[in-house]
Parts: structure tokens; C-alpha cells; sequence
């Protein structure tokens, strides 16, 4: 039973392995995993948020503002890709790049292939490599930041606030929300950004 002094906190009950960076050069569009390790199946029909709020950038910037933008912060709402798991693998079903399906137990991820129909268990096929339930992948698009009151020069980084947030489906006695990953996202300047795609 807890006695100590309520100003005398030992004990972290809520942990991490601290905040995260993501350096990005302006105009690029990736996608990152992010396993969740306290979701068992992603598909599960949990809420999934991710957003970037534009910092107070100042010009000549060498490190990261402490703040928002003001009066009006841009806000970047990312794209979350979830894996679509098809169940069971079947020898006869066409599977999609991406597309998860489970076999003696395990799960496994299509890495390559579109409308692909193959007899060879996932486990002796090259094309399947294992995957987990609980990861989604996050998609920063190549637009971010070009709105911003700031652009990135050379040697003077733009930078924005990140979260993850991740909701459980709806629960009559309590839905949990956490927010597993936060931090601040690094536009770094492009040479070829000004260069129509």
C-alpha cells in the first residue's frame, strides 16, 4: 500500500524509450512500420490518428523551436495504412502485395505480387516473408511542410510536433486511447524540390 509523499515519485509506472525524431528531406513520401506492441491485431477496428503540427520556426534556425506556430499552426493530418489480413492462407485465393494471411499458426506478408494464386505454403516462399498483427504504417506525404510559414534552407532545418494516437473500438465500460509515439519531425532542405516531378 502506497505511504510515500505524493511529491516523492520513485516509481514511472507509464514508460518509454523517449521521444522520436523524423528527418525527412522536403518532398520526399514515405512510410514508416510502427508496432503496437499492446494492440494484438490491428484490424481490430481500433482508431488510428497521426498528425504534425507546424513549429514556431525561426529563419536561421540551427536547433529545434520549443513551440507552435502562432496565431495558426498548419496541421498535417498523416496517412495510417492498415494491413489488410485476408485469414488463412489458401493455396487457390489471389493475394495482393501487402496482404496478410496466416498459415500453421503464423502470419505472413506478401512482398511482392499482384493477384498472385501459388500452392507453395507462405513459409517455403520467397514472396511471403513473417509479419506481426500489430503493426501499421505511417505515410508522410510528399507535401508535407510546403505549406508552412517557414521553409527549410541549407543548414537550417523547418521542423513540426508529432503524435500517434490509437483508440480501442468502442466499449460499453471503458475504450483506452494511448498515444505510443510523439515527437518532432525534421524538413531538411531539397536541391530538387523545386524540380517538377
Amino acid at each position: 500500500m502506497a505511504r510515500s509523499r505524493l511529491t516523492n515519485t520513485t516509481d514511472d509506472l507509464i514508460t518509454d524509450s523517449g521521444a522520436t525524431l523524423w528527418s525527412i528531406v522536403r518532398g520526399e513520401q514515405l512510410e514508416f512500420p510502427v508496432t503496437l506492441p499492446f494492440v494484438e491485431d490491428v484490424t481490430d477496428n481500433y482508431t488510428y490518428e497521426a498528425v504534425v503540427v507546424e513549429a514556431a520556426n525561426e529563419d536561421g534556425q540551427t536547433i529545434p523551436p520549443t513551440s507552435v506556430q502562432t496565431p495558426t499552426p498548419v496541421v498535417s493530418v498523416l496517412g495510417i495504412r492498415v494491413p489488410t489480413n485476408r485469414g488463412a492462407w489458401q493455396s487457390n485465393m489471389a493475394y495482393n502485395r501487402e496482404e496478410l494471411a496466416t498459415d500453421e499458426g503464423l502470419t505472413y506478408r506478401l512482398i511482392r505480387g499482384a493477384g498472385r494464386i501459388s500452392a507453395v505454403q507462405p513459409k517455403n516462399d520467397p514472396d511471403w516473408m513473417l509479419a506481426d498483427l500489430n503493426t501499421i504504417y505511417l505515410q508522410f506525404p510528399k507535401t508535407l511542410g510546403s505549406n508552412w510559414t517557414l521553409q527549410p534552407k541549407v543548414g537550417s532545418p523547418t521542423y513540426g510536433f508529432f503524435e500517434l494516437r490509437v483508440t480501442e473500438p468502442s466499449d460499453p465500460i471503458f475504450s483506452r486511447t494511448w498515444k505510443p509515439v510523439r515527437g518532432m519531425v525534421e524538413l531538411l532542405f531539397s536541391p530538387t524540390y523545386s524540380v517538377d516531378d
